[in-house]
């Protein structure tokens, strides 16, 4: 019998990691300068997203590993009832180095090719929620790349979750307040919003 992978402990892990990033952030926040804080909350939120991707590949390989038989039965594999922890990392990889996906609406498309709807714990999303996963992208991609396309992206995403229609630097609006009315976090920073959603997505995955 193949090893039943924990998922507890993949979501323990992820959440564990976030609080500890978050952890740091404020031991420092009344000693270091502005534009440090600026600084470092971009490159934690480039982090956070890193954690998202590899708590989302974790996640998708632990449902096939679970529960195989829509992959078997969409792919007509017969006398097989177990996938393997290793066989369901290489499924979802596609033999790649890792499982990559390009906004949420990609990645619960994807899943949905290798899990039944019931097993697909990413359409659970909400609406709202994958808004600011695919602007955590975004914030990430322009953080990290700096590119014209990824500048688009950034502001375009910005303008729709968040109405801001002249986007400041990454690490200026990551480290400004969200005091709008509908923020996952009112009052802090909108870095901790970001992560706010992180963790009740994967606590719900």
């Amino acid at each position: 019998m193949p090893r039943t992978i924990d998922v507890s402990k993949i979501k323990h892990s992820a959440i564990g990691e976030l609080d500890l990033m978050r952890k740091r952030i404020e031991d420092v926040r009344a000693k270091l300068d502005y534009l440090t804080l600026r600084w470092m909350c971009k490159m934690t939120a480039v982090n956070a997203h890193e954690i998202w991707e590899r708590f989302v590949e974790d996640r998708l390989v632990a449902a096939i590993n679970h529960d195989p038989k829509h992959f078997l039965a969409e792919q007509n594999v017969k006398g097989v009832k177990h996938v393997s922890y290793g066989l369901a990392r290489y499924i979802v990889r596609g033999g790649n180095r890792y499982f990559d996906f390009r906004s949420t609406g990609d990645l619960i498309a994807r899943a949905d090719k290798w899990l039944a709807p019931t097993q697909n714990v990413f359409k659970k999303i909400p609406n709202n929620d994958r808004d600011y996963l695919d602007a955590l992208a975004a914030i990430r991609n322009f953080s990290v790349h700096g590119s014209d396309a990824a500048q688009i992206a950034y502001k375009r995403e910005l303008r729709r979750t968040y109405g801001i229609h002249y986007a400041p630097q990454p690490d200026e609006f990551l480290y400004a307040l969200d005091n709008r009315a509908g923020s996952p976090a009112r009052y802090k920073l909108r870095l901790y919003g970001l992560m706010e959603i992180l963790n009740r997505t994967i606590t719900l995955s």
